[in-house]
């Protein structure tokens, strides 16, 4: 069952501790695929995420160009795809999800909606949408965690 969740926010740094917060209740989760436009957070939360799991913030940049950036260090490793550039889910044969997954990293993708055939059901998935130049507002479906939940809206000061 898919629970679903709100969080407004309105500098950088919530929107960080949200990403870090959704890890931590959902230290297993395979998969964040996030979806929304130019420049509403996306790597930003994936610094978020990445911070949870022990790994350096400064290294993680959005590989728009590389496709796909791999970041150890931490408690868990992290691949951090964008996908902002394929234009075919061919191309998307060639990037090793299924290896990644196999690994049992965390896979973040920005530009989900192009996943395809790719697409877990069991990832989750993070809308941002821009409210304001500096207000996002996050909603997130996710897959109940091990232990506690979603609250199904939150706002974060």
């Amino acid at each position: 069952m898919t629970t679903e969740a709100v969080h407004n926010t309105k500098t950088p740094n919530e929107t960080l501790a949200v990403a870090k917060a959704l890890a931590e209740q959902q230290p297993d989760c395979p998969a964040y695929y996030l979806e929304g436009e130019l420049g509403a957070g996306k790597t930003l939360f994936t610094k978020g995420l990445a911070a949870a799991y022990g790994i350096d913030t400064t290294l993680v940049v959005s590989p728009t160009f590389a496709l796909v950036n791999r970041y150890s260090g931490g408690s868990r490793g992290l691949y951090h795809l964008d996908l902002y550039r394929i234009e075919k889910e061919r191309e998307l044969d060639e990037l090793g999800i299924e290896e990644m997954e196999e690994e049992g990293a965390l896979v973040v993708v920005e530009w989900a909606e192009k996943l395809g055939r790719w697409r877990r059901a069991d990832a989750t998935v993070v809308h941002f949408d821009v409210l304001s130049e500096s207000e996002r507002r996050l909603r997130v479906e996710a897959q109940p965690p091990s232990s506690g939940s979603v609250s199904d809206e939150t706002t974060v000061s």
